[in-house]
């Protein structure tokens, strides 16, 4: 319960810092390219952020953790992906989600 806890937190924080760093759409996009790279991959691709992106969003640290805490061996498969999903969002070529 207390892990629970604790990644329902971490998630509300660092959401908040995400969506704040994204200033409506006129601040920086690289933290939320980074740190939710698969949902911005498919913000990139339709072109705006949408319910399906933010539920991914919501979800990813969530996940994470859960897949961490059962299975710890995983945790720099997990990693490894994230990376390189972070990698190429970063590298897509984007007119609206630049910065």
């Amino acid at each position: 319960m207390k892990k629970a806890i604790v990644i329902a937190l971490i998630t509300i924080l660092i959401l908040t810092f995400i969506v704040l760093s994204m200033g409506g759409g006129h601040g920086f996009f690289w933290p939320a390219k980074i740190v939710y790279p698969y949902s911005m991959i498919i913000s990139v691709l339709n072109n705006q952020i949408g319910i399906l992106a933010i539920i991914i969003a919501v979800i990813q640290i969530p996940i994470y953790g859960i897949l961490m805490t059962k299975k710890p061996k995983w945790t720099i498969i997990i990693f490894g992906i994230h990376i390189v999903s972070a990698i190429i969002c970063l590298n897509l070529p984007t007119e609206t989600f630049s910065g």
